[in-house]
């Protein structure tokens, strides 16, 4: 058993390794932070950033950037369906990633160049931590997704389902199980719906009536577009002074994006439900 143990530790290290090897690619919302932080620094001054231990946004932009996004975690998921990892795992995984002298070449889109780094054994923790190795999915939601997920998309779903911080109660289960099997995983949108999903449901306290609180939430969107209308309405009767001065609120609201979180709670409340809730609207 314990052979065993070290086996699937090295194997996953291993696979870790590799995937460093390929390089990194720094995602549009990092090079935003790095940007907007440093002030679009060029390759050389960011070098220096990331070699200056007396610099106190060191190790920040460090974490940041060794950051496991999901493109990553797709290429281990096999390992991590396949392999039963457990808590214990993490430290020996950590043990033998640093010893490998974790180094990849990190890339960035915008034609800034690359720049070659090492892991800090300080951070390699977080990482490993972050990979969420031994998160297991229910098995419930295993066989849907192998099911009625097509090909493509089924380690990356897996992958957003392992990074959900919500427990998987029986009703959230069910549900997740009824979307995948009654959704065209390839439509345009099924991504947006399963991200609207998983994020409803790290929000959503009461599960006992997933189809009412769906609606209560739409709901919620619908006021959001009656006060960006009345605002509208304001302004164009009195100017900005006037209502900041007669203590009227701005409201901060995207209408096209509560409109398409409408039309996706509609979207997800007829597929699961077979109706939608039109009482709002």
């Amino acid at each position: 058993m314990q052979k065993y143990h070290a086996k699937r530790c090295i194997i996953l290290a291993d696979k870790i390794h590799e995937v460093f090897q390929k390089g990194l690619i720094i995602s549009a919302d990092v090079l935003h932070y790095i940007d907007s932080t440093f002030l679009n620094p060029s390759l050389a001054k960011l070098e220096k950033i990331l070699t200056d231990d007396s610099n106190c946004e060191k190790d920040s932009l460090l974490y940041l950037i060794f950051s496991p996004d999901e493109s990553m975690q797709i290429q281990l998921e096999n390992i991590l369906e396949n392999e039963d990892f457990n808590k214990e795992d993490e430290n020996k995984i950590i043990d033998l990633f640093i010893s490998r002298n974790p180094e990849t070449t990190i890339h960035f889109q915008d034609n800034r160049g690359s720049l070659k780094l090492v892991m800090p054994s300080s951070i390699a923790e977080q990482f490993i931590s972050q990979l969420n190795i031994s998160r297991k999915l229910d098995n419930r939601l295993v066989v849907a997704i192998n099911k009625f997920v097509c090909d493509k998309f089924q380690s990356p779903v897996k992958v957003k389902l392992r990074n959900t911080g919500f427990a998987h109660t029986e009703n959230k289960t069910n549900f997740i199980c009824s979307f995948f099997e009654r959704i065209k995983t390839e439509s345009n949108d099924f991504a947006e719906c399963l991200d609207f999903i998983l994020n409803f449901l790290n929000e959503l306290q009461d599960d006992r009536n997933i189809f009412r609180s769906l609606s209560v939430k739409k709901k919620f969107y619908f006021q959001n577009l009656q006060k960006a209308d009345m605002f509208h309405e304001q302004m164009n009767k009195r100017n900005m002074e006037t209502l900041i001065l007669q203590g009227v609120k701005i409201p901060h609201i995207n209408k096209e994006d509560e409109i398409k979180k409408i039309a996706i709670i509609d979207k997800i409340s007829y597929t699961v439900f077979g109706k939608i809730d039109n009482s709002e609207s």
